[in-house]
Protein backbone atom coordinates (compact mmCIF):
# COMPACT_ATOMS: atom_id res chain seq x y z
CA UNK A 1 0.00 0.00 0.00
CA UNK A 2 1.41 3.53 -0.92
CA UNK A 3 1.88 5.97 1.86
CA UNK A 4 -1.28 8.48 1.11
CA UNK A 5 -3.10 6.08 -0.04
CA UNK A 6 -6.84 5.74 0.68
CA UNK A 7 -8.55 3.06 1.75
CA UNK A 8 -12.11 2.05 2.02
CA UNK A 9 -13.69 0.98 5.41
CA UNK A 10 -16.90 0.14 6.31
CA UNK A 11 -18.50 2.57 2.85
CA UNK A 12 -16.16 5.37 4.62
CA UNK A 13 -12.77 6.68 3.15
CA UNK A 14 -10.11 6.75 5.52
CA UNK A 15 -6.69 8.11 4.97
CA UNK A 16 -3.51 5.90 5.65
CA UNK A 17 -0.39 7.58 7.82
CA UNK A 18 -3.10 10.33 9.07
CA UNK A 19 0.46 11.31 11.17
CA UNK A 20 1.20 12.94 7.95
CA UNK A 21 -1.71 15.63 8.50
CA UNK A 22 -1.68 15.52 12.48
CA UNK A 23 2.36 15.91 12.85
CA UNK A 24 2.80 18.58 10.23
CA UNK A 25 6.40 19.86 10.04
CA UNK A 26 5.44 23.98 9.33
CA UNK A 27 3.00 23.06 12.55
CA UNK A 28 6.12 21.77 13.97
CA UNK A 29 7.74 24.89 13.29
CA UNK A 30 4.84 26.98 15.00
CA UNK A 31 5.46 25.34 18.22
CA UNK A 32 9.07 25.89 18.15
CA UNK A 33 8.91 28.91 17.41
CA UNK A 34 6.63 29.59 20.37
CA UNK A 35 8.56 27.46 22.94
CA UNK A 36 11.88 30.21 22.08
CA UNK A 37 9.52 33.14 22.31
CA UNK A 38 9.12 31.66 25.42
CA UNK A 39 12.53 30.94 26.04
CA UNK A 40 13.51 34.55 26.01
CA UNK A 41 16.67 34.42 25.76
CA UNK A 42 19.70 35.50 24.06
CA UNK A 43 20.97 31.59 22.62
CA UNK A 44 19.18 28.69 23.21
CA UNK A 45 20.39 24.94 23.09
CA UNK A 46 19.80 23.43 20.16
CA UNK A 47 18.84 20.34 21.91
CA UNK A 48 15.94 21.46 23.82
CA UNK A 49 13.94 21.29 20.18
CA UNK A 50 13.96 17.68 20.78
CA UNK A 51 11.32 17.84 24.13
CA UNK A 52 8.84 20.15 22.53
CA UNK A 53 7.02 17.99 20.25
CA UNK A 54 6.63 15.14 22.66
CA UNK A 55 5.76 17.01 25.68
CA UNK A 56 3.29 19.43 23.13
CA UNK A 57 1.69 16.81 21.57
CA UNK A 58 1.00 14.62 24.05
CA UNK A 59 -2.43 15.72 26.12
CA UNK A 60 -1.72 15.22 29.46
CA UNK A 61 1.76 16.98 29.58
CA UNK A 62 -0.14 19.86 26.86
CA UNK A 63 -3.31 20.05 29.08
CA UNK A 64 -0.44 20.47 32.00
CA UNK A 65 1.59 22.95 30.39
CA UNK A 66 -2.09 25.09 29.24
CA UNK A 67 -2.45 25.75 33.28
CA UNK A 68 0.78 26.68 33.64
CA UNK A 69 1.57 30.18 35.03
CA UNK A 70 4.64 32.54 35.64
CA UNK A 71 5.23 30.99 38.78
CA UNK A 72 4.91 27.54 37.84
CA UNK A 73 8.11 24.77 37.31
CA UNK A 74 8.95 21.69 35.18
CA UNK A 75 9.19 20.04 38.64
CA UNK A 76 5.81 21.40 40.53
CA UNK A 77 4.23 20.98 36.95
CA UNK A 78 5.20 17.19 36.21
CA UNK A 79 7.02 15.89 39.69
CA UNK A 80 5.78 16.63 42.89
CA UNK A 81 2.31 15.44 41.84
CA UNK A 82 2.50 11.90 41.45
CA UNK A 83 -0.80 11.37 39.19
CA UNK A 84 0.97 14.73 36.84
CA UNK A 85 4.19 12.57 36.61
CA UNK A 86 2.37 9.84 34.47
CA UNK A 87 2.14 12.54 31.76
CA UNK A 88 6.13 11.88 31.66
CA UNK A 89 5.46 8.56 30.74
CA UNK A 90 6.84 7.26 27.77
CA UNK A 91 9.12 10.41 26.97
CA UNK A 92 11.60 9.25 26.28
CA UNK A 93 10.06 6.93 23.28
CA UNK A 94 7.63 10.05 21.99
CA UNK A 95 11.48 11.95 22.10
CA UNK A 96 12.84 9.45 19.67
CA UNK A 97 9.78 9.68 17.58
CA UNK A 98 9.76 12.85 16.87
CA UNK A 99 13.46 13.73 16.49
CA UNK A 100 12.96 14.08 12.84
CA UNK A 101 9.51 16.27 13.08
CA UNK A 102 11.52 18.49 15.01
CA UNK A 103 14.10 18.70 12.73
CA UNK A 104 11.85 19.28 9.93
CA UNK A 105 10.21 21.90 12.18
CA UNK A 106 13.37 23.60 12.67
CA UNK A 107 14.60 23.82 9.39
CA UNK A 108 10.97 25.47 8.78
CA UNK A 109 11.26 28.23 11.40
CA UNK A 110 14.81 29.09 10.43
CA UNK A 111 13.80 29.31 6.38
CA UNK A 112 10.98 31.39 7.51
CA UNK A 113 13.18 33.62 9.16
CA UNK A 114 11.38 32.92 12.27
CA UNK A 115 14.87 31.86 14.28
CA UNK A 116 18.54 31.79 13.60
CA UNK A 117 20.96 28.91 14.42
CA UNK A 118 24.33 30.28 15.60
CA UNK A 119 27.37 29.08 17.26
CA UNK A 120 25.84 30.02 21.03
CA UNK A 121 22.78 27.99 19.58
CA UNK A 122 19.22 29.05 18.73
CA UNK A 123 18.13 32.74 18.89
CA UNK A 124 14.86 34.16 18.20
CA UNK A 125 14.33 36.42 15.36
CA UNK A 126 10.66 37.14 15.71
CA UNK A 127 8.30 36.42 18.60
CA UNK A 128 4.99 34.80 18.54
CA UNK A 129 2.30 36.03 20.61
CA UNK A 130 -0.18 33.07 21.47
CA UNK A 131 -3.15 35.37 22.78
CA UNK A 132 -3.66 36.62 18.65
CA UNK A 133 -4.61 33.01 17.60
CA UNK A 134 -7.74 32.98 16.94
CA UNK A 135 -8.47 29.19 16.93
CA UNK A 136 -9.10 27.93 20.13
CA UNK A 137 -7.52 24.27 19.52
CA UNK A 138 -4.31 25.73 17.91
CA UNK A 139 -4.50 28.68 20.47
CA UNK A 140 -4.08 25.81 23.42
CA UNK A 141 -0.92 24.07 21.41
CA UNK A 142 1.21 27.64 20.88
CA UNK A 143 -0.08 28.61 24.52
CA UNK A 144 1.61 25.21 25.67
CA UNK A 145 4.61 25.87 23.88
CA UNK A 146 5.17 28.93 24.90
CA UNK A 147 4.89 27.81 28.77
CA UNK A 148 7.17 25.05 28.20
CA UNK A 149 9.62 27.62 26.69
CA UNK A 150 9.09 29.69 29.75
CA UNK A 151 9.95 26.93 32.01
CA UNK A 152 12.90 26.20 30.67
CA UNK A 153 14.54 29.13 30.83
CA UNK A 154 14.56 28.99 34.56
CA UNK A 155 16.40 26.11 34.86
CA UNK A 156 19.89 24.66 33.69
CA UNK A 157 20.01 22.32 30.49
CA UNK A 158 21.22 19.62 32.45
CA UNK A 159 18.03 19.68 35.43
CA UNK A 160 15.63 20.05 32.32
CA UNK A 161 16.67 16.91 30.91
CA UNK A 162 16.83 15.15 34.28
CA UNK A 163 13.40 16.18 35.93
CA UNK A 164 11.73 14.86 32.76
CA UNK A 165 13.85 11.54 32.87
CA UNK A 166 15.25 11.72 28.89
CA UNK A 167 18.86 11.82 27.26
CA UNK A 168 19.00 13.30 23.96
CA UNK A 169 22.07 12.14 21.96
Amino acid sequence: MERNQIVQLDGEQYIDHIQNISVNPFFASRLIHAFYTGYNQPAAPLSLIYIILPLIYYRPSRNLLITAKNSSSLRTLFIDDAVKATSLGGIQERLLYFERYSNLGLIIAVNEDKLDLTSEGITLKRKIDYKEVLNKSVKDYIRAAHYLGLLCSKMELANIFRVLGVTVT
